[in-house]
């Protein structure tokens, strides 16, 4: 038994590795880069934030192998990933994001707007992603052919 947990924690090691997540800093903010679907997760900042922010649609890095630059569309923010900005005024959340974790914006103090490029704003004020911006104006905007549902 003791052997076979090993094996798969090792199985686990390996897959993870396998996986090919890298972590890039574009602009200020960090992300996770799933380098085999070519896609980014907004995780956190690096730097304090001050007035406006737009998360962009897409991001690239340099791809040390090739040399050559990759652009990996932004299609997720991770929990908690801007929680605590406090400078932030407004934000923009291009069309390409599809997800949103958990208390991602939570207590930005002085978050007044939130524009997305998608239906996603139509859920947000279902979510927790704003707990605690209690002035918060959110748009949404809809795509030509995308559908809303709201739970």
């Amino acid at each position: 038994m003791k052997r076979l947990l090993t094996i798969l924690i090792l199985s686990l090691v390996v897959m993870m590795a396998q996986a090919g997540i890298k972590t890039v800093t574009f602009a200020g903010l960090k992300y996770a880069v799933d380098t085999d679907r070519q896609v980014a997760q907004l995780i956190q900042q690096e730097v304090k934030i001050k007035g406006d922010l737009v998360i962009p649609d897409t991001i690239k890095y340099k791809d040390k192998a090739s040399g050559k630059y990759i652009h990996c569309p932004v299609v997720s923010i991770a929990p908690y990933a801007l929680a605590g900005q406090k400078g932030i005024k407004s934000l923009y959340i291009p069309a390409s994001v599809t997800s949103i974790g958990d208390y991602a914006f939570a207590n930005c103090k002085k978050l007044r707007h939130a524009r997305f490029g998608s239906s996603l704003g139509l859920r947000a004020n279902h979510e927790n992603w704003f707990a605690g911006a209690k002035k918060l104006e959110i748009d949404s905007v809809l795509m030509p052919g995308e559908s809303v549902s709201i739970y």
